[in-house]
């Protein structure tokens, strides 16, 4: 992801303003334009910075639900010394692609030539594309959500695949439980419930309100991965013995 100096800049500004109270991401005109989950992306960005702390859920109140934050000490500093600021900016260049970011590029090659449903298979791999680019620029909430998503769409299939009838809406848990319950023959990581715990806290953190958000450790990205790619690639594999 390509970050934006005039979003930050607006972001660290801001926070200077309501300093050290919890700012108002909508308070600023420009921040309102750009919208919540570019801005909110930005927050993320900084924070991983350590230069915005307590990011947590609010209703914005010029509408929305937006990511409030409070400048950090740091962030304050940044606020009252360009030159402070910049060196802190110049760390934002994109970093070269990794071995975990690339096994997932090699993932969205095997999807290409896989038997995944037309009707979703151009947004599946784009979301594999957008797993890889979130894991490069350490946004890890982002990662665990779209593996989260990705591990809805596969094991959907494969219950599909098992003439057993699920919602459209199952959430990944109810999917998990819907697969023990009806004892099918598929090996799935015994670990994934414990995976799908991580991921669904990080969803529901992210928009609950007046819930303080933690940003996922880099393990715990590479956990979700890692079981992610486990499950589409049986899956795959399964599809193209059948």
């Amino acid at each position: 992801m390509e970050y934006k100096l005039e979003i930050l800049q607006e972001i660290i500004k801001l926070g200077e303003k309501f300093y050290p109270k919890i700012t108002d991401p909508s308070e600023s005109k420009f921040l309102l334009e750009i919208g919540v989950a570019p801005v909110t992306a930005h927050i993320e960005k900084l924070s991983l910075m350590g230069l915005v702390k307590d990011a947590s859920p609010i209703f914005g109140k010029n509408g929305g639900m937006w990511i409030g934050y409070s400048l950090s000490d740091k962030g304050y500093e940044c606020a009252n010394n360009e030159e402070i600021f910049n060196e802190y900016i110049s760390k934002l260049k994109e970093k070269p692609t990794n071995e975990i970011s690339n096994s997932v590029r090699t993932l969205i090659e095997l999807s290409k030539n896989s038997n995944i449903n037309p009707n979703y298979k151009d947004d599946f791999i784009a979301t594999l594309n957008e797993i890889a680019i979130c894991f490069d620029n350490e946004c890890y909430i982002a990662t665990i959500s779209l593996c989260g998503k990705i591990l809805e769409i596969t094991l959907t299939e494969i219950i599909k695949r098992n003439n057993i009838i699920v919602g459209e809406r199952a959430m990944l848990g109810q999917l998990i439980k819907k697969i023990k319950e009806n004892q099918i023959d598929e090996y799935l990581d015994p670990a994934l419930p414990e995976i799908s715990k991580v991921i669904s806290y990080s969803r529901n953190s992210a928009i609950h309100y007046n819930e303080k958000i933690p940003i996922p450790s880099r393990e715990q990205a590479i956990m979700v991965i890692f079981a992610m790619k486990d499950v589409v690639q049986r899956n795959i594999s399964k599809n193209a013995s059948d």
